[in-house]
């Protein structure tokens, strides 16, 4: 996960929290429950262009947090959580679309550049060297009128 209830508390405060725990069958899992499904929302987009989880980011956290707290509202989430979640998802959907880039806390080392980043997959056809057939093999085909 990208953020713990601490984060969760850090970034909303304890009251704000527990308030939103409040309205869950079960308060003391619904938290984790939140921060795990933001976690794989998450994912779901990095994982286009990094392998995930990552590590050694601080600007994913409150991403996370923020997804997490609209989850959190179970569908009534309106206002300033509603409009913190959907800029989340749209950055998320920038990153996986190239647009934009995950910064790290800490620089990474060679290694990790290699083992952190999905190389891109070759769109069909950009490794097609050229024709097929030359004109002397269309010349010998019927031509269709």
């Amino acid at each position: 996960m990208y953020a713990t209830r601490d984060d969760m508390v850090a970034h909303f405060t304890e009251l704000a929290i527990s308030e939103l725990e409040s309205m869950h069958i079960d308060p003391s899992i619904a938290t984790t429950k939140a921060l795990t499904s933001a976690s794989g929302k998450m994912d779901s987009y990095l994982s286009i262009r990094y392998q995930t989880p990552l590590a050694k980011t601080d600007n994913l956290n409150l991403v996370c947090c923020n997804i997490a707290r609209y989850l959190l509202y179970m569908n009534d989430a309106t206002g300033e959580p509603e409009d913190r979640y959907k800029e989340e998802i749209a950055w998320l959907k920038d990153v996986s679309a190239g647009k934009a880039n995950v910064t790290f806390a800490e620089p990474l080392t060679t290694e990790e550049q290699q083992k952190t980043y999905v190389k891109p997959a070759v769109p069909i056809g950009s490794s097609y060297p050229g024709q097929i057939f030359g004109d002397d093999v269309f010349a010998k085909m019927p031509s269709i009128k």
